[in-house]
């Protein structure tokens, strides 16, 4: 008779709450006085970047991340991770790549079965928000993707 194999337990990624009580606060606060669904959409796009990123972790190094929520957004922390500079600049890259392929993705979705605001505004949230990431400020993906090895 064999034993049973242990099942390996399901990938969860760990998560820091940075000032929790101020991040709900703020949050709420931003949803409460968000007329628009700026602030959603905006919202989607940076939970879509930070999933790129999760995507290219899951698939390069096979454990669980530490995602840190702050009031400023999401953020997958690096902190005593060491990486070859490739798979550094492909992770870097991963975040705007999701982005970049969401908002192609409502822009054709749009072009097949007709244009709408919501659809606008999704394809404008991801397109702004790869955008952004791509500057070459620290801490953003660009600043990673110019560092030299």
């Amino acid at each position: 008779m064999t034993r049973p194999k242990r099942l390996p337990p399901p990938y969860r990624p760990r998560l820091r709450w940075r000032a929790p009580a101020l991040t709900l606060f703020l949050w709420a606060a931003a949803f409460a006085w968000d007329t628009t669904g700026v602030v959603r959409w905006g919202l989607l796009a940076a939970l879509l970047h930070e999933g790129g990123h999760l995507a290219a972790w899951a698939a390069l190094l096979r454990r669980p991340p530490l995602l840190e929520l702050s009031p400023l957004g999401f953020c997958l922390s690096m902190r005593g991770v060491l990486l070859p500079l490739w798979q550094e600049k492909l992770l870097a890259a991963a975040g705007p790549a999701a982005n970049f392929l969401f908002c192609i993705a409502a822009l054709g979705w749009m072009d097949t079965f007709g244009y709408t605001y919501a659809g606008y505004w999704f394809a404008c949230a991801n397109l702004l928000l790869g955008c952004f990431n791509f500057l070459p400020l620290p801490g953003l993906d660009g600043a990673r993707l110019l560092e030299k090895g």
